[in-house]
């Protein structure tokens, strides 16, 4: 089974998924958030995708279900709680559950593999760190691509990317924003001057900092408790724990400005970088929003990097 995921909400302890990371076929939707547009698009017309199983977290992602309805394909939506507290951890827990019976019942599988599974990944969240704790002495681009790739094949076949070293001395950034689907902005910063040594992605920040889950006791509340204490997304609404987070590191990694990249019409990054641009400010931290406008984006973006690299 191929199963088209989209955030990291959605549980890797459970079974294996493809990870979204951008389409560039028939488009179904032109004016939403273009990445949960290109996800939608996906699904529908790629043949090689089974499934589909994502987050209830933003206005964007409620409406993916509806969308889907008609496939034939197995989905999934699990729903994200806003806070962090005991209930809202069984909550998730129960969905998390409910989610491998869904899979069980649709695909007429068992699922035994889950204490192996968590193993796994926090052996592979752990060699993630490393790298990112090495960020400015290694090509971010291959460091970045790497990971994406990794993300696309089975959990027991992913390998962690052997990156090159490099003896860059750009300016020092910060990237912030969801997913980066588009990795051609890699090139586009390097070649600015620009050098990214620390963010706060999904696949790399976050995962890189997400403690390892543990396996005694309840299964589904061990990986419920592990997924939502991570790095929290703006979808959790807790803009100000997100910010001052990011403004420690950023001030212990020494960075000169932030590179905010969104997409067109995503509301909760929309959001936080109205909220991050204030405080940036008083701390006398250059920024700039890069807003794509799908998931793939495009080069047009460089004149602005190579300005903002002039300005910082």
């Amino acid at each position: 089974m191929k199963i088209l995921s989209l955030s990291g909400f959605v549980p890797e302890h459970i079974c294996d998924t493809v990870r979204f990371t951008g389409y560039s076929g028939d488009t179904a939707i032109s004016h939403y958030c273009q990445y949960v547009a290109d996800y939608i698009s996906q699904v529908l017309y790629d043949n090689s995708i089974d499934g589909a199983v994502f987050p209830k977290s933003c206005d964007s992602t409620r409406i993916i279900k509806s969308y889907l309805g008609e496939t034939r394909k197995f989905i999934f939506q699990i729903p994200v709680p806003a806070r962090i507290d005991q209930y809202s951890t069984d909550f998730f827990a129960n969905r998390i559950k409910e989610y491998k019976q869904a899979l069980e019942s649709y695909f007429g599988i068992q699922i035994t593999d889950i204490e192996k599974r968590i193993e796994a990944l926090n052996n592979r969240n752990k060699e993630i760190k490393l790298l990112y704790d090495n960020l400015e002495n290694i090509s971010y681009c291959d460091y970045l691509q790497g990971i994406h790739k990794m993300l696309v094949s089975p959990l027991f076949e992913q390998r962690v990317p052997i990156v090159k070293k490099t003896t860059s001395n750009g300016k020092r950034v910060h990237l912030a924003g969801s997913f980066l689907t588009s990795e051609e902005i890699l090139d586009v910063l390097e070649k600015s001057g620009l050098k990214i040594v620390s963010d706060n992605l999904p696949e790399s920040g976050r995962l890189a900092n997400r403690k390892p889950c543990e396996i005694d006791g309840d299964i589904y509340k061990n990986i419920s408790k592990n997924m939502l204490s991570t790095r929290l997304s703006p979808t959790q609404n807790n803009f100000n724990e997100i910010i001052e987070r990011d403004i420690r590191e950023i001030k212990d990694k020494e960075v000169e400005g932030v590179i905010f990249i969104t997409q067109k019409y995503c509301e909760a990054y929309d959001y936080l970088y109205s909220v991050y641009e204030k405080k940036l400010n008083s701390e006398g931290i250059k920024s700039i929003k890069i807003s794509q406008t799908n998931s793939e984006g495009s080069k047009k973006f460089e004149l602005a990097l190579e300005a903002f690299a002039d300005m910082i």
